[in-house]
């Protein structure tokens, strides 16, 4: 099976999204945490100290407002920040498919990657994500497969991998 697909920030951001919420709960989320104990203990030293310790206080909170909309700015704009760092993948690419390996050709560049080097996965209606180690992964998403092709690529992946989220 072959499939014509080319990266958009909309689909990094997708496949980036999920890859955090399967993998990686926390640390997609550690920002967000420090900010709200940040704002919640200047919050608190404001109040039992009545005022008097703002220069404690004032910069505890301010600090917390920033890392709380820093979070949600970051987590809004991963795939923009992905696809920028990911300039070799802004060309269309063919991606081939069989029993023995997946193919990426990018213009004249071919990569084979062999089902067993693919220690992991994820599989949801939308997107399949294989993994050739922790951080690195492959996006294969459903709206790029013509009629029945995702469903016979997502049995393939369950036949072919052993470690599906």
């Amino acid at each position: 099976m072959t499939i014509q697909f080319q990266y958009t920030p909309e689909i990094l951001q997708r496949a980036h999204e999920l890859h955090y919420k399967k993998f990686l709960p926390l640390r997609g989320k550690l920002l967000l945490f420090l900010g709200l104990l940040s704002a919640w203990a200047g919050v608190l030293l404001l109040i039992a100290s009545q005022g008097k310790n703002l220069w404690y206080g004032i910069p505890l909170v301010i600090y917390g407002v920033f890392a709380v909309a820093s979070h949600f700015y970051m987590k809004r704009n991963i795939g923009k920040r992905a696809y920028a760092k990911l300039s070799d993948y802004h060309d269309p690419m063919t991606i081939e498919i069989d029993e023995d390996l997946v193919a990426i050709t990018i213009r004249d560049h071919r990569n084979e990657i062999p089902w067993a080097d693919l220690k992991k996965g994820i599989i949801t209606d939308q997107m399949i994500l294989l993994y050739p180690n922790d951080k690195v992964f492959f996006i294969f998403p459903k709206e790029r497969f013509s009629g029945d092709d995702y469903t016979g690529f997502t049995e393939l992946v369950k036949r072919k991998i052993e470690k599906l989220s």
